[in-house]
């Protein structure tokens, strides 16, 4: 094999892939990249999976002489950015490697292509475009009440749901609950509900996080596939970008996610309308003598306040005031601050509104459009 491409073109494909490749995996090929090189009219298909996750892309390339091979992803992805810029020539001579750029050259140990997994193919899937918009944001806001614990599959990633006009992603962990759900007109009719797993929901926000154009999406087998043309450079300053096609596969999760709606609350007669940044900052600096595990603070809420404090025998104590809009009777409850501070980091408004009842039941938090709700657990303090 041998074949020429630009350093800009390698990089932003490795970039892309390298991250999927499993470097504990007892199958060595799963820590490498597939570089697939057979097809001189496609380009160089750059490919990796942990065998749960898959990614690959066709990115314009030279191909001198046909081939394919694996090798380190890591590794090949460190050595390629300490390369210096222009093009790069990639050629096997037996298991070898070798990577030339100017007076620099590399001989990498690559591995046979023959034991490298099939990429999964949608070829007969029907796909539907989403705009990146929507889908990073809803990541954006109930990632960080994924649960982390594996083994409850069934918590430990996103609802996705497309229902007529809306999208809706909600996530938990069993302590709290985040659900994000937007009015799209102007998009299409969607109907869709699957779990993506939390390794896919990071690499799938990797790559909408510009939020700019569409990504395609379909469900083929079990797993869902998104398309998408990502930049990967550009010849001169002004011209338009080169893109080259990726696709980002996810084996979704099989375990039915629990019914959401009957954990959020729709009695929760007092409302606090508090300024979100003042709040954010009051949280971090009250919790920081709070107790290290549970990161415990108690909100003392009455007319036109709201006190946060928090009592730590082993460390000492520390409370701060805040203004707030609320008319009702006086409440003191308990919450994990950390809860807290996720929730209202990921909004944008001035204003948040909680929604409280009582000191033992939980919180609701609402961002003004009414499109973000996370319900938060109380806590005994």
């Amino acid at each position: 094999m041998e074949l020429t491409i630009s350093k800009h073109s390698l990089s932003a494909a490795l970039a892309r892939t390298s991250g999927i490749a499993d470097r504990k995996s007892s199958m060595q090929v799963l820590s490498n990249v597939l570089i697939d090189a057979t097809d001189k009219e496609a380009g160089v298909c750059i490919a990796a999976t942990d065998l749960n996750s898959s990614a690959f892309g066709y990115f314009p390339a030279t191909i001198k002489e046909p081939g394919i091979v694996t090798v380190s992803a890591k590794t090949l992805y460190d050595v390629v950015k300490s390369m210096p810029e222009g093009t790069i020539t990639i050629r096997t001579e037996g298991d070898q490697v070798q990577l030339l750029c100017g007076r620099a050259s590399f001989k990498l140990l690559g591995l046979p292509a023959d034991d490298f997994p099939r990429m999964p193919d949608a070829a007969d899937a029907e796909f539907f475009d989403i705009d990146t918009a929507y889908l990073s944001k809803m990541i954006e806001q109930t990632a960080f009440s994924i649960s982390t614990d594996e083994t409850r599959s069934h918590i430990n990633g996103a609802l996705f749901q497309g229902d007529g006009k809306n999208l809706r992603m909600v996530t938990t962990d069993g302590h709290r609950l985040s659900k994000v759900e937007f009015r799209v007109e102007d998009a299409g009719f969607y109907n869709f509900s699957m779990v993506i797993p939390n390794k896919g929901i990071f690499e799938i926000r990797r790559l909408v996080e510009d939020g700019l154009g569409v990504v395609s999406l379909a469900v083929h087998e079990g797993s869902l596939f998104l398309k998408r043309a990502i930049e990967i450079e550009k010849e001169q300053e002004g011209a338009e970008a080169i893109t080259a096609e990726f696709t980002l596969v996810s084996k979704l999760i099989e375990a039915e996610f629990p019914p959401y709606d009957q954990v959020i609350p729709t009695s929760n007669e007092r409302v606090v309308v508090v300024p979100r940044h003042p709040f954010m900052e009051a949280l971090k600096r009250v919790s920081v003598v709070s107790t290290d595990r549970t990161l415990g603070v108690k909100l003392q809420i009455s007319e036109g306040s709201l006190v946060i404090e928090t009592n730590n025998p082993s460390v000492g104590e520390g409370s701060e005031q805040i203004d707030v809009a609320y008319e009702g009777e006086d409440l003191a409850i308990g919450f994990n601050a950390r809860y807290f501070i996720d929730a209202v980091s990921v909004l944008g408004d001035d204003e948040v509104r909680l929604e409280l009842s009582g000191s033992l039941d939980p919180a609701i938090v609402k961002d003004p459009e009414d499109t973000f709700i996370g319900v938060i657990m109380p806590m005994r303090i």
